[in-house]
């Protein structure tokens, strides 16, 4: 009986990788990883850099249009003052008219009354009462009288004046004494001519009729005249509706 011996084959032992070659996947992942890393923190830094750029501009322009903001501001209000000054100007440009156009009316006024003493001085022969006004101003009345003598030749005059005003009152006839009522000045003194302003009050259901205007004057003579209510009310001039004159001994 034959014994095989089992054949063997003897191959001499190969090189051992190295340990880059056996690791080489790793390695490029972690060569990967840091070029990505450092890609990244300079793209980083970059970015930074650049927001830092951008942000240092927003400051600058926001600094800017704060400047021109503050500027604006100062020019609207130096244009407001501008403004009011010249509202103001235009307003006291505008009373000193409407003063003057007062002033106007007034001188235009005394004109025309000065005129119409003058168109009268040959009715005017002695002391008389040359024109009653009234005006009612809300409760008060405003009342003028105009006290004149004749212009050539003339002295001075003295005396006292008396306003009665007739009325009806609880429809019963009722007269009032304006100058006792209301103790009124009643002295006049005048070579040509006197006005003399009053301000009265009409008693609540008074309705006045008549004002009879009576000069005394130093001579003792009396002069009464009197004028319809309704004439010379609301500024109007009247001319008297009768003259009486009285010598006292």
């Amino acid at each position: 009986m034959e014994i095989k011996t089992p054949k063997y084959v003897i191959q001499p032992a190969g090189k051992k990788p190295s340990f880059f070659r056996e690791h080489w996947v790793l390695a490029s992942l972690l060569g990967l990883a840091v070029v990505t890393f450092l890609l990244g923190r300079y793209s980083n830094i970059d970015m930074l850099q650049a927001f830092k750029g951008q942000k240092q501009t927003w400051v600058e322009v926001n600094q800017q249009l704060t400047e021109e903001n503050e500027a604006n501001k100062k020019t609207i209000s130096q244009l407001q003052t501008a403004i009011k000054v010249k509202e103001q100007a235009i307003k006291e440009l505008q009373q000193n008219l409407t003063s003057i156009n007062d002033e106007n009316a007034v001188l235009k006024a005394d004109l025309v009354f000065y005129e119409n003493l003058l168109s009268h001085k040959d009715d005017i022969k002695k002391l008389r009462v040359f024109e009653v006004q009234a005006e009612q101003l809300d409760e008060l009345v405003m009342l003028k009288v105009v006290l004149a003598q004749k212009l050539e030749k003339a002295q001075l005059v003295k005396g006292k004046v008396a306003l009665k005003l007739k009325g009806i009152q609880d429809d019963a006839g009722q007269t009032i004494d304006l100058v006792e009522q209301f103790d009124l000045t009643n002295e006049f003194e005048f070579k040509y001519f006197q006005i003399k302003k009053y301000t009265i009050s009409l008693p609540k259901g008074f309705n006045p009729t008549v004002l009879l205007v009576e000069l005394k004057s130093k001579n003792k003579k009396v002069i009464s005249e009197q004028f319809q209510w309704l004439d010379i009310i609301g500024g109007s001039t009247q001319e008297p509706e009768q003259s009486v004159i009285v010598t006292q001994n």
